[in-house]
């Protein structure tokens, strides 16, 4: 079980860490310097070590559901990687929305669908390991 545990969190913030960065950063760039650029007062340069922590928590809560389910494909991780990214990013993202003048409503949409995207590939790795690991 732990070795499962394990390696399927390690995968999967792997995983989200470089692909969330990936469309982020390449494919959303012009957007996230704007909304950067917008929001200047309120953001400070990024941490990249936090950015792992984070991922490795969120990536461990993912694991042991996935873990506790039963999966062990890729397809079942992915489902179920994005149901939970999609529900957890949806409450995120109205609880900020009504709480912080930087986060609006319109960049809910693209947070909610650009995470959960992330969260299915990475949920599948988690499964994928599940199926390969003893």
């Amino acid at each position: 079980m732990e070795k499962k545990i394990i390696l399927g969190t390690l995968g999967g913030a792997v995983t989200g860490l470089l692909l969330s960065m990936a469309i982020f950063m390449t494919l959303m760039g012009g957007m996230m310097e704007k909304w950067l650029a917008d929001n200047a007062a309120c953001v400070h340069e990024p941490n990249v070590v936090w950015w792992v922590v984070g991922s490795l928590v969120f990536s461990l809560f993912i694991t042991i559901l996935l873990y506790k389910f039963g999966v062990n494909t890729f397809k079942g991780g992915a489902v179920a990687g994005a149901w939970i990214t999609f529900l957890v990013m949806l409450w995120f993202g109205i609880f900020n929305a009504s709480s912080f003048k930087a986060y609006t409503w319109d960049w809910l949409p693209i947070d909610v669908l650009v995470n959960t995207v992330v969260g299915a590939v990475a949920g599948g790795v988690i499964g994928w390991i599940f199926g390969k690991v003893k």
